[in-house]
């Protein structure tokens, strides 16, 4: 696992470090790697979307940690960033930007670890299939865990990845992201689409039930579909 900790107040910073090593000690199956930033601006400069968690300090002398979050979500939907901040109000703003947590200072170590175990849990529940690394159409690099998309369908060029949330474009093919998600129990329900079948709500007839939205399912996908979704739930094929 990587951990991120940003934080201007170096004994603070210590502090944590000491808590994560602490953890370690008593759990030995926990391990991590630590990067450690004084300011939002060297965090930003070097992150390449490929921490699992991350303590961010609200305010910071160069940016508030509110921004610097919002322009990490930019980059990774999936990272779980923890807020430390003195005030539980400033925490509030962290809804905007998906956090996780916050924690109040001066962290004490038992306030540490309940919320480093509830991150901990958590990123083990979904973690569900491949971690997918794409650049957009608009040029942005994003990490994407299999497990919150939908689906993927394809229009002319672009490939569109729908998580519920958000839709994203990209280019590139179906069968590429076929090939990057397999035995992460995703089936095509028609040749321009790919849905990820924990997501199947009901099937009718020639339509699919995905999330809110209704995907048509060809003739000729149908069988092959219908059997992947059986063996997902647990039925025979």
């Amino acid at each position: 696992m990587k951990i991120c900790i940003l934080e201007d107040d170096k004994a603070q910073a210590e502090r944590m470090a000491q808590y994560l090593d602490r953890y370690h000690r008593e759990h030995a199956d926990f391990s991590y790697e630590l990067e450690r930033y004084a300011r939002a601006f060297d965090l930003l400069e070097d992150y390449r979307g490929d921490a699992d968690l991350l303590f961010l300090d609200i305010r910071l002398p160069d940016q508030l940690g509110i921004e610097t979050a919002r322009r990490i979500r930019e980059k990774d939907a999936r990272v779980m960033i923890v807020f430390v901040t003195n005030l539980a109000q400033y925490a509030i703003e962290g809804y905007s930007v998906q956090a996780f947590d916050y924690i109040l200072k001066p962290v004490d170590y038992f306030a540490f670890s309940v919320k480093l175990e509830r991150a901990l849990r958590a990123l083990s529940a979904r973690a569900d299939g491949p971690v997918l690394d794409i650049k957009t159409r608009e040029g942005l690099l994003r990490r994407i865990p299999a497990g919150s998309i939908l689906y993927i369908e394809v229009q002319a060029h672009d490939v569109f990845l729908h998580t519920g949330t958000e839709v994203i474009r990209q280019w590139g093919t179906l069968s590429r992201y076929e090939e990057l998600l397999q035995g992460a129990h995703f089936a095509r329900c028609s040749t321009s689409c790919l849905v990820n079948l924990k997501y199947v709500r009901t099937v009718q007839k020639d339509r699919v039930l995905v999330g809110q939205d209704s995907l048509t399912v060809t003739r000729t996908r149908r069988k092959e579909f219908l059997q992947a979704l059986a063996q997902y739930k647990g039925g025979t094929p």
